[in-house]
């Protein structure tokens, strides 16, 4: 709510009350609390197998190459455009580039562990409930958790058990290639539907939207870390049929439409082009993008990787039992 209110006031502010303007600062505003968040966060931490130094020197480097090619057109990540700061001298140019450079890096590094912090509590807290309600469902015979993990209406679930995946290594690879991987994906699908939108691309300038979605990035893994955590306890529902019904599936198809949403890009990119927008502009849209996200992706996945997969996992087995084990028979 503050996030909201503080980008109101600062709309008045500004008095410029373009929506895509509103959209970039409402991001911005979003990404800084959270990178608060991840700053009160860091000292907390649990121990990765990463030490921090080297999980701190691969995350910088990274960032400073996706920051260096977005600048490329002497533009700017999260300042405005250096040409707004020209009456302030040209000897300040350099001063406005380095003070930008030092609020992408803290919002890029901060605000994942500070999403990530935040989406981990709320899966530690809720899906242990979750994981038993899909096996207890109402008094009324319906199970809307079962719904949600897509199980069949005609299976009868006569328990669900967690099995953790032992990944055999020190790091968890799986869960860095998996986060990395569907976040990067997903950014994909969802810039796609504005990149390819021709009102936009007549009528908003490309710094702004792809400014956006790259703040919007940041915020991607908390729609994927909800069902790899799931993946990770093995949580499967134990039916009639001879094979149990893993509940990951079920929720990855929630997040992930497959053709469908292929489809849709493909039609839009057709409907761009066919309303009179060249290729190599929409192509410059991705490439301006996929430098930051793919930066963002590995910090959001080393993060989660180092810190967060195996607690979240071993904690929601433990809670998921503990409380099976309180539930009347």
């Amino acid at each position: 709510m503050a996030c909201i209110l503080a980008t109101f006031v600062l709309t008045v502010f500004r008095q410029n009350y373009d929506f895509w303007m509103f959209i970039n600062r409402l991001c911005f505003m979003f990404a800084i609390a959270f990178a608060i968040v991840g700053a009160w966060a860091l000292p907390y931490l649990n121990k990765g197998p990463f030490p921090l130094w080297l999980l701190a020197g691969v995350t910088v480097t990274a960032l400073v190459v996706a920051w260096a090619f977005f600048t490329g057109t002497d533009d700017v990540l999260y300042l405005r455009g250096l040409d707004a700061y020209q009456n302030y001298g040209a000897q300040y140019l350099d001063y406005f580039r380095a003070v930008d450079l030092l609020l992408t890096l803290f919002m890029m590094v901060m605000a994942p562990i500070g999403i990530i912090t935040t989406i981990s509590a709320m899966l530690r807290k809720y899906i242990p409930r979750l994981l038993l309600f899909v096996e207890t469902g109402t008094n009324k015979g319906k199970n809307p958790a079962a719904k949600f993990f897509e199980v069949p209406d005609i299976v009868d679930i006569e328990s669900v058990e967690v099995d953790p995946e032992d990944e055999g290594h020190t790091v968890d690879l799986d869960s860095f290639v998996w986060l990395g991987t569907y976040t990067f994906s997903l950014g994909i699908l969802v810039c796609s539907m504005l990149f390819l939108n021709p009102i936009i691309l007549e009528t908003v300038p490309s710094d702004v939207i792809v400014r956006a979605m790259i703040t919007l990035t940041l915020f991607l893994p908390a729609m994927v870390i909800p069902w790899l955590c799931i993946k990770s306890t093995g949580a499967k529902a134990i039916t009639v049929a001879p094979r149990p019904y893993y509940l990951w599936k079920g929720a990855r198809k929630k997040l992930f439409l497959g053709f469908a949403t292929l489809s849709l890009f493909f039609f839009s990119f057709l409907i761009s082009v066919y309303y009179g927008n060249a290729v190599g502009t929409i192509i410059s849209y991705y490439l301006e993008y996929l430098v930051p996200a793919t930066a963002i992706c590995l910090v959001s996945a080393l993060v989660y990787a180092n810190y967060f997969s195996k607690a979240l996992r071993d904690g929601i087995c433990n809670d998921f039992l503990y409380e099976k084990r309180l539930r009347p028979r």
